[in-house]
Formats: structure tokens, C-alpha cells, sequence
């Protein structure tokens, strides 16, 4: 019986732990990354802003032994600019990105949902200068208030989804330029 009391009071100490740390973690993550395209701004600007293109160049989709191909299930709406939306599965449900905002060769901003009933928000900013285009994707997630979500997506988010935004990125380069 101490054991078990032991055992019950070590969990209850560790959840207030992890309660508490997770106090000192943001709600809010933001990741960005950015490149630079040889290519005028319309080329890039017409692979982002419709979801039918994001099938060749892979989207977010790049993780090692993923076919993109095969994750991007459908594109739903408009072909271009808002209301362009794609859906995908990578074996855990549907989750779907679409386009909300689109100022032409300027700005997309993007909805995301994910499997699980979570979303994010993404933005896209264009500019270009001397035939060249500066490409900057960013995704914003609000983590919540579940502790683990703010601990893990704080620690790890920058990371994992920071090296796929560049694959990305460098996919959407090759087929720009």
C-alpha cells in the first residue's frame, strides 16, 4: 500500500511539474523560413497560389520515404487564389490546406487543418527585385492550453517543421526557376 502512495504521489508531483513548466512556454509558435528564386514573380507566385501545383513540387510534404504524390489526395474550389483547397492524408485522417487571402504576385494566406481537429495559419510573402523573387513561407499554430502541446510544439516545431518548409522550398525553386 505505501508503494502504491508512493507511486500515486510521484505521478501527481510529475503532472504538477510539467503543468508548471509548461506555464513558462508560449501558446502561440510561428515558424518561418525564406529563399531566393531566379525566377520572375509571377512564375512562383502561380505555384503557390493554386493547390493543383502543389503537386509537383511537394508542398509541405517532403519528410524522408513520403510520396507527396500520394498524400495530396484531391484539390477542391477554385483553381486559383481563394478558395483553392487541398486535401490530404498522411495516414492518420484528412486534413486539408486552403487559400483564404490572395493578393496577386504579393501575399497568400493560407488555412490549415490538421488530422487531428487542429488548425494553423500560413502566409506567404512575395517580392521580387531584379528578376529574382524573395520567397518567405511562415505557419502560425496555437498550441493551446494542453501542457504537452505547448511543451513539445515549443521544443520541437522549429525543427521538424523548419526543415520541411526548406525542402519545400528548394522543390518550389527547381520548378520555378
Amino acid at each position: 500500500m505505501k508503494i502504491l502512495k508512493k507511486i500515486g504521489l510521484g505521478i501527481v508531483i510529475l503532472l504538477l511539474l510539467i503543468g508548471i513548466v509548461s506555464l513558462f512556454f508560449s501558446t502561440q509558435k510561428e515558424v518561418s523560413r525564406s529563399t531566393v528564386i531566379h525566377a520572375p514573380i509571377e512564375n512562383v507566385f502561380k505555384n503557390v497560389n493554386a493547390m493543383g501545383n502543389w503537386k509537383k513540387w511537394g508542398g509541405p510534404w517532403q519528410e524522408e520515404g513520403m510520396d507527396y504524390s500520394k498524400v495530396i489526395q484531391k484539390t477542391l474550389g477554385t483553381t486559383t487564389g481563394v478558395g483553392s483547397k487541398l486535401i490530404y492524408n498522411q495516414g492518420k485522417g484528412d486534413g486539408s490546406v486552403e487559400i483564404i487571402e490572395s493578393d496577386l504576385n504579393k501575399r497568400i494566406k493560407t488555412l490549415i487543418s490538421f488530422e487531428d481537429g487542429g488548425f494553423a495559419n500560413g502566409t506567404w510573402l512575395f517580392n521580387e527585385d531584379n528578376n529574382k523573387t524573395m520567397v518567405t513561407w511562415t505557419v502560425k499554430v496555437n498550441l493551446g492550453y494542453n501542457p504537452l502541446k505547448r511543451i513539445m510544439g515549443n521544443l520541437m516545431m522549429e525543427s521538424k517543421v523548419g526543415s520541411v518548409f526548406e525542402k519545400g522550398l528548394v522543390n518550389l525553386k527547381k520548378i520555378s526557376e
